[in-house]
């Protein structure tokens, strides 16, 4: 047992030393100016800008930081890939699964989901009166996830005739098959480190989907209350699971399961209102969860599942990622287009970076002393 302990504490402290070293960028895709750009988020310098053909919504970024690949869902349909340390398009991901059979006799109303991610496509920029055609012809290729060896990319078409699941080989560039899931409302979803399972949040449902990408195989489907949308991955195995909110159990839910038995362990009430994103810290120490409506982030003490701080931050906080070394926590502030950096000792916003018009999803980029 203490030969155990001691070499788990070896593990710990050279995986402590090896994300200490990592130097980092953040990947930001803003919607309305169809851009995705880096930010250095010591200096807040802009460090490189992509023009994608529409608006870019979901980032994955290999673990060896240098192909980027976002998802262009309205009008386009299409997932941009990136060489990261030029911003040069490498490549399309396109395809005939990511259209839509457009509608006979008149044009259905859009699904919660789709009124979400329209909203927030068009709130700033006066685009928002083409979302509801180009939703009659697109399957909206939106969530993006790389398996842990980077073989495979995952693309969510939510708005398909059968929503689902395409699965693209990187190394071959070929789309090789459509998972149908069939269940309405998934957005945004993620790949867990190690394990290589899928958790898809379905928020129309109120429910997660549990893939394993080695089989391609449903392996549960895990009924989560509070609209689930955005998830975060802790290094015990816990998956923490951020809730847009609805009529059943109100806004501010975060979820937490345990992917060993893929069960419900604990839900908290974070007091914040509105659509976000979840994010853990790499060293588990804290979780985030960002609301638009309230304009803060939950920093929650992942041990003790209860809310540390709540932090006020921008006009519609989006997606919250934590630093390598779990020092800083950055949100992206779509209605101030601008990224907050948030000092995870103080609590304390010290920094606010301009990038973009609205700039709501992303990435972390590693860019040197990466250990993967």
């Amino acid at each position: 047992m203490i030969q155990r302990l001691t070499f788990a504490a070896c593990l710990c402290l050279f995986a402590s030393i090896a994300v200490s070293a990592q130097s980092h960028t953040v990947i930001v895709l803003s919607h309305n100016d169809h851009s995705v750009y880096e930010l250095d988020p010591a200096t807040g310098k802009v460090l490189h800008e992509f023009k994608a053909p529409d608006q870019p919504h979901e980032a994955a970024i290999s673990a060896d930081g240098k192909t980027i690949y976002a998802s262009i869902p309205l009008n386009a349909s299409l997932v941009e890939i990136l060489d990261a340390s030029t911003f040069k398009e490498k490549g399309k991901i396109e395809s005939d699964l990511f259209k839509k059979t457009p509608p006979r006799g008149g044009r259905p109303a859009p699904t919660p989901a789709q009124a979400a991610s329209g909203q927030r496509a068009g709130g700033r920029g006066g685009e928002g009166g083409n979302i509801a055609a180009q939703l009659e012809t697109t399957a909206l290729p939106h969530g993006v996830a790389l398996t842990n060896d980077g073989s495979k990319l995952y693309i969510g078409i939510e708005n398909a005739d059968v929503p689902g699941l395409v699965e693209y080989d990187t190394k071959s560039g070929q789309i090789v098959k459509k998972i149908d899931l069939l269940l309405k409302g998934g957005h945004y979803f993620q790949i867990q480190p190690g394990t290589d399972k899928l958790y898809y949040p379905h928020r129309d449902d109120d429910r997660v989907v549990v893939l394993d990408t080695k089989t391609d195989k449903i392996m549960k489907i895990i009924p989560v209350q509070g609209g689930p949308v955005g998830v975060g991955f802790a290094p015990n195995g816990e998956v923490w699971i951020h809730g847009d909110g609805d009529k059943a159990a109100g806004d501010g839910w975060v979820t937490v399961i345990d992917s060993k038995t893929d069960e419900v362990i604990k839900t908290i009430q974070t007091g914040g209102k509105g659509a976000g994103r979840m994010a853990v810290s790499r060293d588990g120490k804290w979780a985030a969860s960002t609301h638009g409506t309230s304009l803060d982030v939950a920093i929650i003490d992942a041990a003790k599942k209860e809310v540390e701080r709540t932090v006020m931050v921008g006009k519609g906080p989006g997606f919250p990622l934590f630093s390598p070394d779990s020092t800083k926590l950055y949100v992206m502030n779509s209605g101030d287009g601008n990224v907050s950096v948030i000092d995870l000792k103080t609590m304390q916003v010290t920094a606010t970076h301009k990038v973009g018009t609205d700039p709501f999803g992303g990435g972390i980029r590693i860019t040197s002393g990466s250990s993967n």
